[in-house]
């Protein structure tokens, strides 16, 4: 793990840890089944035990890490996986109907930049996954809604950090730059009703992707 700059506030501890062994985990830094240690993560963050206890607890809490003989980064089953992203697909519509009439200019160039990079075949799978997190961000981020924005960060476990591979062909990845740049048009026609569409089928792709994948 890469060792972050250490927080600045101290009312803040439990979050902050919380935020950053959350990320760690999601980005697929931390795989499923690693022991996660308090004494190390403190270490790592050169924070106490105290607010790494009170962060791994809240992991418990959101179904990222459960408790066995210690704490380990929880291995969600593809049968789980799919649950969290059906969800997403209502969170997702959502959140871009409502950006449709809300998202500034400034965010849809930065999706329009994004879109660009990730069209580039010489981007690792890794770093495409990174982008596409910071792209949909934008679009929950443009919804102005903070409700939402904590549905979608509730659904936010990537398929990427199964244990078993789930692999896009070229014709997978045309049709996500397709929809990507479909729901830029949208939100800046300012058509909510066609982005709820649009983000609705783009998540539904990649529900299928992973049937296909897994075999379920």
């Amino acid at each position: 793990m890469t060792t972050p700059p250490p927080p600045t506030r101290s009312g803040d501890l439990a979050e902050v840890v919380h935020e950053r062994l959350r990320e760690a985990i999601l980005s697929a830094e931390l795989r499923p089944n690693h022991r996660l240690v308090e004494n190390d993560i403190a270490d790592w963050l050169q924070v106490s035990r105290t607010p790494v206890r009170e962060a791994l607890f809240r992991l418990v809490q959101e179904g990222l890490v459960v408790q066995r003989k210690g704490w380990v980064v929880r291995d969600h089953t593809p049968a789980e996986i799919l649950e969290v992203i059906e969800a997403r697909a209502g969170v997702e519509a959502h959140a871009a109907f409502l950006a449709a009439g809300r998202i500034t200019e400034a965010q849809l160039a930065r999706m329009e930049e994004l879109i660009v990079t990730m069209e580039d075949d010489s981007v690792s799978r890794l770093r495409l996954n990174e982008l596409n997190n910071i792209f949909h961000d934008i679009v929950t981020d443009g919804a102005g809604n903070t409700v939402v924005a904590q549905m979608h960060r509730r659904t936010k476990i990537h398929y990427w950090n199964l244990n078993q591979p789930v692999v896009f062909t070229p014709a997978d990845d045309e049709i996500v730059n397709t929809q990507h740049r479909q729901l830029v048009a949208a939100l800046r026609a300012g058509d909510g009703e066609t982005a709820a569409g649009i983000a609705r089928r783009h998540v539904d792709n990649t529900a299928r992707i992973i049937r296909d994948a897994l075999g379920l």
